[in-house]
Formats: C-alpha cells, sequence, structure tokens
C-alpha cells in the first residue's frame, strides 16, 4: 500500500509552504548492490508468479479430453514429460539464484572488509602517526568526521545483510511453494499406482470366472484350495476363444506398462523432491547464519558506540595529565631551542 500522499498531507499541516516533490522511483539511479538486488528480487516473483499459474494444471492428472488435445492447450492439462521438465527447470532456477545470492553477499563482505583496511591504513599514515606517538602509543581518538563516516559504513553494512537475507527467505519460500506442488503430485501419483493394481487384481478375477475369492477367505495357503483354483483357471480358458485370450493378454500389458509408467513417473518426482529438499536445507542453514552475523554486526555497533565514547572519556582524561612522551618532546625541543641561541650569541 503507498501510503506517499498521506505522508505528504502530514508534512504540509506541520509546514504548510514546503515544497514537496513527487519522487520517481528508477532503479538505473541505484547502486550495483541494490540494481543486482532488484533483479533477483524480480527472477523470484517471476518464478513464484509461474508456479501459483500451473499449479492446478500441474496437480491434475485427468486426461484431457480430445479437442484439448487438437488446440494442443497447456492452461489445464501437462503431460508427464512437461512435468519432469518443469520440475528439472526450477530445481535449476532455484539453484542459479541461490548462487546469484551467495555472490551478492560474497561481494558486499569483500567491500566490507576493504572499507576497514583501508581505514586502519589511513589513520597509520601522517598525522595519524604523529598522534598515537604523541600519545605515548595508545589509541588515538577518532575524530568527529571518521566517527559519523565508521556509523554509515555500519549502517549501510547491516542494511545490506538483511537485503541479503530478504532475498534468501523469498527464494525459501519458492522453494517450498515448489516443495509442496512435487509432494501433493507424489501423493497423487501413489495413489494413482494403488489404483491401477486394483483394476488389475479385478480384471484377472473377472477373467477367471471369480477365482479370485479364495484368496479373501484366509485360506490362500492351502493346497487344496490352490489346486481347485488352478482348476478353475483352466476351465475359464478353455471356455475363452484364443481372440479373448489374446485380448485379455493384451489389456494386461497394457496395464503392466500403464503401472511400470507410473512407477518411473514416482521415481522422477522423488527425485525432484530430494533435489528440493537440498536446496531448502541449504537456504535453512544459510538464513540461521545470516541472522547469526546480523545480530553479530547490531551488538557489535552498540559495543563499539559504547566503546568510542568510554575510550573518549579515557584520552580526554589522559590528556589532563603529562605523558612520558609529551614530557620528552617538549624537553627535545626546548633544547635543541636553547643549543640555537647559544650558537646565535656566542
Amino acid at each position: 500500500m503507498d501510503i506517499t500522499p498521506q505522508y505528504y498531507d502530514l508534512c504540509r499541516q506541520v509546514r504548510p509552504g514546503i515544497q514537496l516533490k513527487l519522487y520517481t522511483f528508477n532503479v538505473d539511479t541505484l547502486n550495483e548492490f541494490l540494481k543486482e538486488a532488484y533483479r533477483i528480487n524480480t527472477h523470484i516473483s517471476e518464478l513464484v508468479t509461474y508456479l501459483r499459474r500451473i499449479r492446478p494444471a500441474y496437480l491434475s492428472l485427468s486426461q484431457p479430453a480430445r479437442h484439448t488435445r487438437l488446440r494442443q492447450s497447456t492452461d489445464t492439462h501437462l503431460t508427464d514429460v512437461q512435468r519432469a521438465q518443469i520440475d528439472a527447470s526450477t530445481s535449476q532456477l532455484l539453484s542459479q539464484i541461490n548462487a546469484s545470492i551467495t555472490q551478492l553477499h560474497t561481494a558486499e563482505t569483500a567491500r566490507a572488509e576493504g572499507y576497514i583496511q583501508i581505514a586502519a591504513k589511513k589513520r597509520q599514515r601522517g598525522l595519524g602517526v604523529l598522534k598515537s606517538w604523541a600519545s605515548g602509543g595508545g589509541v588515538v581518538a577518532k575524530s568527529p568526521e571518521e566517527q559519523e563516516e565508521d556509523g554509515r559504513e555500519e549502517a549501510l553494512r547491516l542494511y545490506r545483510e538483511e537485503v541479503v537475507r530478504y532475498l534468501r527467505r523469498r527464494l525459501e519460500r519458492a522453494g517450498e511453494a515448489q516443495r509442496g506442488m512435487v509432494e501433493v503430485r507424489l501423493e497423487r501419483e501413489r495413489e494413482k499406482e494403488a489404483s491401477v493394481l486394483y483394476k488389475i487384481r479385478g480384471a484377472e478375477g473377472s477373467r477367471m470366472g471369480g477365482s479370485g475369492d479364495w484368496s479373501r477367505m484366509g485360506f490362500a495357503g492351502s493346497d487344496g484350495l490352490r489346486v481347485e483354483e488352478l482348476q478353475r483357471e483352466k476351465e475359464a480358458e478353455s471356455e475363452l476363444s484364443p481372440e479373448q485370450l489374446q485380448l485379455f493378454e493384451k489389456e494386461n500389458s497394457s496395464m503392466l506398462k500403464h503401472y511400470t509408467d507410473q512407477l518411473d513417473q514416482v521415481k522422477n518426482a522423488e527425485k525432484s523432491l530430494i533435489e528440493i529438499s537440498d536446496l531448502q536445507t541449504t537456504l535453512a542453514a544459510n538464513l540461521t547464519v545470516q541472522a547469526d552475523n546480523i545480530d553479530i554486526l547490531v551488538e557489535d555497533s552498540f559495543m563499539t558506540h559504547e566503546n568510542v565514547g568510554k575510550g573518549n572519556k579515557e584520552l580526554k582524561r589522559a590528556s589532563e595529565r603529562k605523558s612520558t612522551a609529551q614530557m620528552v618532546f617538549w624537553t627535545t625541543c626546548a633544547f635543541c631551542t636553547g643549543l640555537v641561541v647559544w650558537d646565535l650569541i656566542f
């Protein structure tokens, strides 16, 4: 929800004569970090929208009507090959986005470490060395400009860490959506397997003239009943013509082939589910580490602010007392000045 108009109204109430210019957002005006973050976020949004759009067709196991096949519409029905392609492409895209987020975080970490090293080198050159020597080799208080610059850098680090964590959280949710679809599909495929097996057993029983009833009597291990079953099967087969037997065998072969295809689909779905679960585990671990890092940064920020305040107070007290280095410095200056004056006079 855009609350910019309400914000402008409040500003005009506080300062009636204020001139407010409407801000127009443009990604091209952002820095490289935010450009890459917006690019990654756009890919995640597109992936989530795509998964929501294909979810009904992806989970539907019904066969399309003939007129639908002729139109080659994929809005309401998907083939098993298309589902497998969706699983593979989605898993690949999730991995690529995760790699992009990792690269973004690595680049930001390198930038922050570089800033710390450059700032330390600046304080060890020129007047920084002289100040350290004059204070007896102790810690030199940071100037207001340095403190302000360090504060901006700390705020920037925290902000960018939160951006990375936000992207990882969104990617994790997209992975959960894909995993949920695969789990539902896998469950429906298993239910369909059970239905196919039931139909095969029913067809066998009806073909043999109800011979499947013996297995429901609890005497499956009885030799007499088994012999009787074999006799019934032979009698039923003798009553059927060769064309009927061939037709039954063809139906059984097609059912067996269909069942084998169902098993392959279940295996592919399980494979996709394992890949997505592995990626989810990696993302969860990264989010945990990211949260810990942000907590440490926040704590360090408070500690640094407190330590700087204490250090400035200690340095102020120390500056009120003459240190050994200051005494040596002024004594040396006085001695050298005396020698120069003595040489000029005499």
